[in-house]
């Protein structure tokens, strides 16, 4: 999700929700720890139950870039709908669009935001599709577009969803070579499916504004709320429990921080110095601990999930040349760097 998306509309409902927790707070005494108990809940809910993308936010200029790829995804005529189960049951969708060239082995899994669909993707599958001729393949993560799951996961589940549909190009091609682009969630989700078992065909990732932990990520956006009077450490531990409870998983564990620990997955950081929703300070977090070979850059000014907006060819010559350095056959088909 971009920042710029949280213009009018979202900054009155961050309005709405500190005034919702600052009123609730407004009691004393006993009504105190129902009080705090009811104001997790309601940002709880406010942040981890699944929403629906707001076209309102499209009509925001910064957006455009964003529009155009989701008008190409829509209107791309070899544009189909797979369907993949995960773990724990949920129908999960994707976008897949193959490549023109039925010999192309290169994929592209792109993986969108929080509170957005896969169609946002549309923008950085284009690049691949329409640059270097890769089938891309765009996954709403469960509880977002096309997918069912009454929840955010944050990455955590996601990551294993993610797995799954690693498994279900490499059934359908076995000589698949894979690369993952993710944004925001999607790269916080990217990097924690870089810290589980890959197959060998996975050669790169490309992570853009990911946040250390959901948790560390939601301290911070409480922090940004006015009115509020519980301390964040208090609100996120409250928070914490009812994740747990409702959704099954600890916001302390989805951690791209504590997952690329493991990672053997060559990745590319990066964020935009000017993020006021996911904190720059912490993509040199991640790229620290992180143990796969590695490369980070800083776009200048560019606010959240805005680096391939504010400059598209930088971006894309820094995306492009760091693949071609971890191997040429990532963009390109083999027979063709042979030649």
């Amino acid at each position: 999700m971009s920042e710029d998306k949280t213009n009018e509309n979202d900054k009155g409902k961050k309005n709405n929700v500190g005034a919702v927790i600052g009123g609730v707070l407004g009691f004393s005494g006993l009504a105190a720890a129902g009080a705090a108990a009811g104001s997790a809940a309601f940002f709880y809910d406010f942040s981890l139950t699944p929403k629906k993308h707001d076209v309102r936010n499209d009509r925001n200029p910064s957006e455009k870039d964003y529009v155009a790829g989701r008008r190409w995804m829509h209107e791309h005529p070899l544009r189909r709908d797979l369907y993949i189960t995960s773990g724990d049951g949920l129908l999960l969708h994707a976008n897949y669009i193959p490549s023109a060239d039925k010999n192309c082995h290169r994929y592209a899994i792109c993986v969108h935001g929080y509170a957005d669909t896969s169609e946002s993707m549309g923008l950085y599958a284009r690049h691949y599709y329409d640059e270097y001729g890769m089938n891309v393949l765009l996954p709403d993560l469960r509880g977002h577009g096309g997918s069912e799951g009454d929840y955010v996961g944050m990455g955590l589940h996601d990551s294993g969803d993610i797995s799954r549909w690693i498994t279900r190009i490499t059934e359908m091609d076995p000589e698949a070579v894979i690369i993952l682009h993710g944004i925001s969630m999607g790269a916080a989700t990217v990097l924690m499916t870089t810290g589980r078992e890959l197959p060998d065909c996975v050669r790169a990732a490309v992570s853009d504004a990911a946040y250390t932990s959901a948790y560390e990520e939601f301290k911070f956006v409480y922090g940004t709320l006015p009115n509020t009077i519980i301390p964040a450490d208090v609100m996120m531990e409250m928070v914490r429990v009812i994740t747990r409870v409702k959704a099954h998983y600890d916001l302390r564990k989805a951690a791209p921080v504590d997952a690329v620990k493991t990672s053997k997955t060559p990745t590319l950081f990066i964020h935009g110095d000017a993020d006021d929703f996911v904190p720059s300070n912490m993509m040199p977090q991640i790229y620290e601990a992180a143990a796969c070979r590695k490369e980070f850059v800083w776009f200048s000014g560019a606010k959240h999930v805005q680096s391939v907006v504010r400059d598209p060819e930088g971006y894309w010559n820094t995306v492009d040349h760091f693949l071609d350095r971890i191997s040429p056959d990532i963009l390109h088909d083999s027979q063709k760097t042979d030649q």
